[in-house]
């Protein structure tokens, strides 16, 4: 096994070079994969699962990420293991200045002009991360031309608190070994239409609109069937609408990569909440569905609004999660409805981990880490449906892959910086509603998963502040003017993490108390 010297180069085989930049360590010997001789398109799955299982990744995040990233259409082509690897020391904790601190450069051939490709980092300690080509990170594809593309890995360590069982394999800290997984898929084209559409292509075809009615045993198949492809999906008219808008309605708002079948399961799985819920507003539980990428808040509230009676007020209790709590503030705002069309009213609007100031992981830069904070929870944690939630996770990464950082409007919208969020915050909570806030600030169990206390790790240190793994704790329910007063924050002992929320017995009670029905 070669020794890579602190800021030294090696080139390895099948032209591969690897760069240092304050990094030493040992480089063991590059695999490669079938697909790496043949268009990857014609490739079969190439067993990704089971080398994840062997990177340590923990067995349903490898079998679940293995699986979707196959049926996505990545393949691996080459493999390149590293160990004992060691960087500086450095006082003062963790570096937040955006300098590029230490890390290694890896030169792959770049792929055809049909394919586009991806570094998947594998962590000794059971985390994956997602490495976009450096041009693609800044934008732009110029970098095939050259023949080449080049990764920039960063090479964070750091001590894991004690705890985990034997199965943690003695490994302390992260950062000490990994196993970098150069993925290759196949770019769609559609004619005359420019990559950055990719994704908005996609989510049309498998994440439409949709706004209906739900009992308590449809409310977990609501939407199923149009959210594989576009159609009415059994939605509710304006006029049915109307004929019930003598009493409130409970409307649930889904957040980022999600839909409500997906993000309100642990509601689902609390069938006396459920039904109670139900028989409450008599027949009014509403479930929004919308596309969380492509497409900005305003654009999803937009479309909601145009849905409703153009004659008469609806009154609305809204129970939302994540990106969902942005969306809802949209409906209530002057003009927005249309001329003519009355805006409803919001009695209660419940924000459950809405990133009400931003969360950094959507500033342009930090995409990436966003992709694999997302990756990691869903292997985590995962649920029935979960998968579903994880092929847009992967469209998203291939999306950023080729360089095209366009047509995120709605990841970008959850950009501290965003103008969308400079406005919303200008103004308070409305005296005339309701408002209440749900947020956690995440830390593991000593004996939890140790992919599991490595991610915490890892995002605290990007945060510098509590959060629940992607919003900060405070700035669920404080963001400019914008203050949510006596907020749930659940208690450290048995805090949550984001996608976790409604699996928790606090939580739900606090919708059970704070819905008052029809």
């Amino acid at each position: 096994m070669p020794d890579l010297e602190r800021d030294g180069r090696r080139e390895l085989p099948y032209g591969l070079v690897l760069r240092s930049s304050e990094v030493g360590g040992r480089v063991g010997e590059v695999r490669r994969w079938a697909a790496a001789g043949t268009p990857v398109r014609d490739a079969a799955p190439g067993g990704l699962p089971e080398q994840l299982l062997a990177d340590h990744v923990p067995v349903p995040a490898a079998r679940l990420l293995g699986t979707a990233a196959q049926e996505a259409g990545m393949r691996p082509v080459l493999t390149v293991p590293l160990s004992d690897l060691a960087v500086p020391r450095r006082p003062g904790g963790p570096d937040r200045s955006g300098a590029p601190g230490p890390h290694l450069l890896l030169e792959a051939p770049a792929p055809p002009p049909d394919e586009g490709q991806v570094l998947l980092e594998a962590d000794a300690t059971g985390v994956v991360r997602w490495v976009f080509p450096r041009a693609a990170v800044r934008g732009g594809r110029t970098d095939r031309a050259a023949g080449a593309q080049t990764f920039r890995v960063p090479m964070e360590q750091f001590t894991l608190p004690a705890g985990g069982s034997a199965a943690d394999r003695g490994i302390v800290g992260f950062g000490v070994g990994k196993v970098l997984h150069l993925l290759r898929f196949p770019i769609e084209r559609a004619a005359g239409l420019a990559a950055d559409f990719a994704v908005s292509r996609w989510e049309k075809r498998h994440r439409p609109y949709g706004l209906r009615l739900t009992t308590p045993q449809t409310f977990l198949g609501a939407g199923e069937q149009a959210g594989e492809q576009a159609g009415d999906g059994g939605q509710v008219s304006a006029g049915r609408l109307a004929e019930l808008a003598d009493r409130p309605f409970l409307l649930f708002v889904h957040g980022t990569f999600s839909r409500c079948r997906t993000g309100f399961r642990g509601i689902v799985d609390d069938e006396p909440l459920l039904h109670d819920l139900h028989r409450r507003y008599d027949g009014r539980v509403l479930v929004f569905d919308h596309p969380t990428v492509h497409l900005d808040p305003v654009d999803n509230a937009r479309w909601l609004l145009e849905r409703l009676p153009a004659d008469r007020r609806l009154t609305l209790d809204i129970v939302t999660h994540s990106r969902g709590g942005l969306v809802a503030r949209h409906l209530s705002r002057d003009g927005l409805a249309g001329a003519g069309r009355p805006a409803p009213f919001v009695r209660t609007l419940v924000h459950v981990a809405t990133p009400n100031a931003g969360t950094a992981l959507a500033e342009k830069q930090r995409l990436s880490d966003l992709l694999g904070v997302f990756t990691n929870l869903l292997g985590l944690f995962p649920e029935e449906l979960v998968s579903t939630t994880l092929e847009v996770v992967l469209e998203v990464v291939k999306h950023c892959a080729t360089g095209a950082l366009g047509g995120l409007d709605g990841l970008a919208a959850m950009d501290p910086a965003s103008e969308g969020l400079r406005e919303l915050n200008a103004s308070a909570v409305s005296t005339e509603s309701s408002a209440r806030a749900v947020t956690s600030d995440f830390e593991p169990a000593r004996d939890a998963a140790l992919a599991m206390r490595a991610l915490d790790g890892l995002v605290d240190r990007l945060f510098g502040v509590g959060n629940d793994l992607v919003v900060p704790t405070e700035g669920v329910h404080r963001a400019g003017s914008y203050v949510v007063p006596d907020p749930l924050v659940v208690p450290s002992a048995s805090a949550v993490v984001h996608s976790g929320f409604f699996r928790d017995a606090q939580v739900r009670a606090g919708l059970s108390d704070w819905l008052p029905g029809s």
